[in-house]
């Protein structure tokens, strides 16, 4: 490219303006084919040896877009290194609808990228051609015994909770994926309660879970995202379509949905709260969700969640920025994190960056059920409240249960221990109850 351009994303609308009429025509195509100038945090692909990318999220999110650009991504690598070309199996719930959103549609394979590199369509065949000799092949969600036989190095399934067969098909698919170093899938979907098939993929081996709320995508008219909101928000419906959280009652839950729903409420004034704290779940493991969750006390007595600031992928230097931003954002008096997974990390960075505010670093002594139940009952007696929504940490506080067990997204409720940490630090210490040890 003639120019070096910024990220679009950190350019107010005259800048952009401004920029776009000033670059040559040919410039303007290529920026507008480049998806990572466009791309939002949760279409990016996620890091680590993952075999299953699974992008469960709300409608509009950007899941065509981001399967159609991955796939785009794996043809140009191969291509790039002088590899051999890839194979790659386009499933969903018929080949019809494959073709149509998956190859034609306006955010599907043959509409993005780059256009010198855009596969030919050959319909006799239902497969798609690269000019480097790539090739993908439409499969469809009803018939699993077309993939009785085929091998592909990589494969793209889409809203596998409207395959007729979705158990066999998967079950096909993944004998087939035997062709290269890394074979690897990449289902985007939208969730729907009681799918056994998308338990299966969440229980399979090395799966790599992204996603989240159609509001995430910064890119949809501000006017469709205020409209659903108001007519399905707070409705199973839109926990499962707008939200994009798996609507399934997990039995035993500790936050029941009609709980949740019971204590949401409004944000309260920053200066009716006496005291705000900070709770962090550092990730146990690099490319990790680190859970940071601001939670505050009012004059009355009853605790707010306030905020939900974690994120996922970061350096420990990165995520540990992360909890001193919430910390001014919330004028925040403590942090309390847990020292078993990095605690440590928070208060060094910390005191790198200047600042003084107390980090309290924790252990507990039992297991997530003795500290999240107490926690809960402050919510089912009318002492802590949700001030707004926040889909990804009510599916994981949805997931735990009372008899000590995780049955939410993800393998670990990083959002809902950070929660758990810091009203148990506004609300519970010092009055009795399962002991937490403090260095």
């Amino acid at each position: 490219m003639s120019v070096l351009l910024p990220q679009t994303m950190d350019l107010r609308d005259d800048e952009l303006a401004r920029l776009v009429t000033e670059l040559a025509p040919e410039d303007v195509a290529e920026w507008l084919s480049d998806f990572g100038e466009w791309a939002h945090d949760g279409q990016r692909v996620p890091p680590g040896e993952w075999r299953t990318w699974l992008l469960m999220a709300g409608r509009g999110f950007g899941k065509t877009r981001a399967g159609a650009e991955w796939v785009h991504g794996l043809v140009r690598a191969a291509a790039a290194a002088g590899e051999e070309p890839v194979r790659i199996a386009l499933v969903a719930a018929t080949v019809a609808e494959a073709r149509r959103v998956m190859v034609a549609g306006p955010s599907g394979l043959l509409a993005v990228g780059h256009a010198s590199e855009r596969p030919r369509y050959l319909p006799s065949q239902a497969r798609l051609r690269w000019p480097c000799g790539s090739e993908a092949t439409l499969f469809s969600g009803a018939n699993p015994e077309a993939l009785r036989g085929p091998q592909h190095g990589f494969a793209w399934c889409d809203e596998l909770a409207k395959w007729r067969h979705p158990e066999a098909t998967w079950d096909m698919l993944q004998m087939g994926m035997r062709e290269g170093a890394r074979p690897q899938v990449l289902v985007t979907t939208t969730p729907r309660a009681g799918s056994a098939a998308l338990k299966i993929v969440q229980a399979s081996g090395r799966v790599a879970e992204t996603g989240g709320a159609t509001r995430r995508n910064p890119h949809l008219p501000a006017a469709f995202v205020d409209a659903v909101t108001a007519a399905y928000g707070g409705t199973a419906l839109g926990r499962q379509e707008i939200d994009g959280v798996l609507a399934a009652e997990v039995r035993g839950s500790l936050w029941p949905a009609a709980l949740i729903e019971a204590s949401r409420g409004a944000a309260p004034d920053a200066a009716a709260l006496v005291r705000v704290v900070i709770g962090v779940d550092p990730p146990a493991s690099a490319g990790g969700t680190c859970g940071i969750v601001a939670c505050g006390v009012d004059g009355d007595g009853v605790a707010h969640v306030l905020a939900d600031h974690s994120s996922g992928g970061c350096s420990p230097e990165e995520w540990a920025a992360r909890v001193a931003g919430a910390v001014l954002a919330h004028q925040a008096d403590r942090i309390v994190a847990e020292k078993n997974q990095g605690g440590d990390m928070v208060r060094t960075v910390l005191k790198g960056a200047g600042r003084a505010l107390p980090v309290r670093l924790v252990s507990a002594s039992r297991g997530k059920a003795a500290r999240a139940e107490p926690v809960a009952a402050l919510f089912e007696c009318g002492q802590a409240r949700f001030a707004g929504r926040f889909a990804e940490l009510e599916a994981e506080l949805g997931g735990l249960t009372a008899a000590g067990g995780y049955a939410g997204p993800g393998s670990s409720p990083d959002r809902a221990d950070a929660m758990v940490w810091a009203l148990w630090a506004l609300m519970i210490e010092g009055r009795g109850g399962p002991a937490v040890r403090l260095p």
